[in-house]
């Protein structure tokens, strides 16, 4: 069992990577992707020996940025197929709304002419007043 600057680094660097993954950095703002610089930062070294000394941690970082990247492709894909079928309901709302509006337009038409044809037999000077028994 080796205590060599080299394992103890890559050890830190792995530790850091895990953190970053679980969301649970000690160094860096939570919810930061896992990105090199993250990752050396987060493990105190410099990005520069990650690229050159650790070429499997690289893959490592790598691949979660891959993975982060087609996590964040999805849940946008999600969330246009989502906005896609509110925007249908709403479009079927407003065809609605406007076939209500429409006829509700006809019978304020039908019932404005009656209010006229009304108001104008009340008018004449020949009609009369007519009660009927349930007034009095």
């Amino acid at each position: 069992m080796s205590n060599s600057p080299e394992s103890e680094t890559h050890k830190r660097i792995r530790l850091a990577i895990v953190r970053l993954e679980n969301g649970k950095p000690k160094v860096v703002a939570k919810g930061r992707r896992v990105s090199v610089a993250a990752v050396a930062e987060e493990a105190g070294v410099s990005r520069a020996l990650i690229h050159k000394d650790y070429p499997d941690l690289m893959e490592r970082i790598r691949g979660n940025a891959n993975k982060a990247i087609q996590r964040q492709r999805d849940e946008k894909h999600e969330k246009l197929k989502e906005e896609r079928a509110k925007n249908r309901q709403l479009r079927e709302k407003i065809v609605a709304l406007t076939e209500q509006r429409n006829e509700l337009a006809s019978k304020n038409a039908t019932l404005e002419l009656e209010n006229r044809r009304l108001a104008a037999i009340l008018a004449a000077k020949n009609v009369t007043n007519f009660r009927g028994k349930s007034s009095e």
